[in-house]
């Protein structure tokens, strides 16, 4: 064993191990955003999906509802400079995240820009301007009038053939029988969790110009979505079979 493998844990590597030990939820900038011990995976299967989708370097992207960069570290690392947009209510998020992990050199390098805005309305950004937008386990804490909100301004800052990768708990996820109904309920609901049925996703998309197609795409607790305003770019049954489920192998936290 060289010298490497036989050191002591950094002090990042001794935070970030106990930080897998909290609640979801907790005041920790990785435990915030969702189960702790699951944090590294769920940033990496958002890169996978969004590149496997044909996200390149060039592009530009809006991450709404970027947390603590779970996967906008690897957006911001894999974009050109200035194409990577994080909206976010908790500023305290993003800013833990590069001090204490992503590194306030990638700011200067980058040129990541970030909108501290909680209404879902994405003012600050161009109409038809991303190629991708990307909403994980956002949805799942927003009543009908903030996912209607959102998903109007969504429509709005989207380009012609860009995509829209975002996900939902519905009635055939894991736990959803004990969780309030969306339609239902107005405002933020966090940490506690809302559900929407497909029917009621395809009708709301329908209505503000947006063609939904739900995903194979493996999450251990809820649904992936992906829309865009031409229903000719929707997945072809070849194309999600070529996409796949994104399921992970050799991994105990997903059996």
């Amino acid at each position: 064993m060289n010298d490497q493998e036989t050191r002591a844990p950094s002090e990042l590597e001794q935070s970030i191990l106990a930080s897998r030990e909290l609640l979801a939820g907790g005041a920790n900038y990785r435990a915030y955003v969702g189960p702790p011990d699951q944090y590294d995976f769920m940033g990496a299967t958002q890169f996978r999906l969004l590149t496997s989708l044909g996200l390149r370097e060039t592009h530009r992207l809006v991450d709404l509802g970027c947390g603590s960069l779970r996967a906008g570290r690897y957006f911001i690392q894999y974009l050109m400079p200035g194409r990577y947009v994080g909206v976010e209510p908790n500023e305290w998020l993003w800013q833990e995240a590069f001090e204490k992990e992503v590194g306030q050199d990638v700011i200067g390098l980058k040129r990541p820009r970030f909108l501290k805005s909680d209404d879902f309305r994405l003012a600050g950004i161009s109409d038809g301007c991303a190629d991708f937008v990307v909403a994980q386990s956002i949805y799942s804490h927003a009543g009908r009038d903030l996912l209607e909100t959102s998903l109007e301004a969504v429509s709005r800052v989207l380009g012609p053939d860009g995509q829209f990768l975002f996900t939902m708990i519905t009635p055939r996820d894991l736990d959803a029988g004990h969780m309030s109904r969306g339609s239902e309920y107005e405002g933020w609901s966090y940490p506690e969790c809302l559900v929407y049925s497909e029917e009621e996703l395809t009708r709301i998309n329908e209505r503000i110009g947006l063609s939904l197609q739900r995903l194979a795409w493996y999450h251990p607790r809820q649904t992936w979505f992906r829309a865009t305003h031409d229903p000719k770019l929707r997945l072809t049954p070849e194309m999600e079979r070529e996409l796949g489920t994104g399921r992970t192998l050799f991994d105990r936290r997903f059996e």
